[in-house]
């Protein structure tokens, strides 16, 4: 687990690079939402509009393998800034997107495998009492029915 969310955070702080460009005045004007008049001509429907995504099997069989290498490209990651952005925040603002998801996936991360002060307690006291011939593992094992 400790190795997954170790690849998680490398990943995403490759995603740094693209919340830089989206400063720069070049990317507001390129990215303008009222230059767009088809979402065909978006970069992100481009990418996911090839031959292999409209077979359900190649489909699938590219998401597996692709979750193993890069599975957010940069298409990807601004489309779900730009998402997030219009829908949470006023059109134009400021906003550190990678920032947010990495703080996000942290507290998610704790949640899931944060380890409570009562059950670290109980261990100890566990190994503290697991002398030879007391069976403390069939003593613990009826305290739920208890």
């Amino acid at each position: 687990i400790f190795m997954q969310l170790n690849i998680c955070l490398y990943v995403i702080r490759g995603w740094k690079q693209w919340e830089q460009e989206t400063l720069s005045h070049d990317y507001e004007f390129t990215n303008d939402p009222s230059r767009f008049r088809l979402t065909h001509e978006t970069s992100f429907v481009r990418a996911h509009t090839s031959f292999w995504t409209r077979i359900p099997l190649f489909f699938y069989i590219g998401c597996f393998f692709r979750q193993f290498f890069r599975s957010v490209s940069r298409s990807d990651y601004l489309t779900l800034r730009n998402g997030f952005i219009a829908v949470h925040l006023a059109p134009g603002s400021k906003f550190n997107f990678q920032q947010y998801i990495k703080r996000s996936l942290e507290d998610d991360y704790k949640t899931v495998v944060g380890i409570s002060p009562l059950l670290w307690a109980s261990f100890v006291v566990f190994l503290l009492i697991n002398v030879d011939g007391w069976k403390a593992l069939f003593w613990a094992s009826l305290i739920p029915l208890i």
